[in-house]
């Protein structure tokens, strides 16, 4: 999704699913849980944390580039780790 991106683009990213909690391994996490996305092959590959949603769908955004994410699942505030806070 990210990776031929450049500035003035916008993208669209939406997940209508399941979504976790599991024990937070790196200590990022005031709560001492990561959130997670629960895909349907989630018994053989796992659930998908926050961490690597951030790894893989944050960081590499180029400046300039605008992305919509809506995630429609339990635990989704926080699913990116995006240091906003909405008051």
């Amino acid at each position: 999704l990210t990776s031929e991106a450049v500035a003035g683009d916008e993208l669209f990213l939406h997940y209508s699913g399941h979504g976790g909690q599991v024990k937070d391994t790196d200590g990022d996490e005031a709560t001492g849980m990561d959130d997670t996305l629960i895909p349907c092959d989630f018994q053989q590959a796992g659930q998908i944390t926050d961490d690597e949603l951030h790894t893989r769908i944050v960081e590499p955004l180029p400046k300039g580039v605008r992305m919509w994410v809506i995630l429609d699942c339990c635990h989704s505030g926080t699913a990116l780790d995006l240091p906003y806070k909405l008051q």
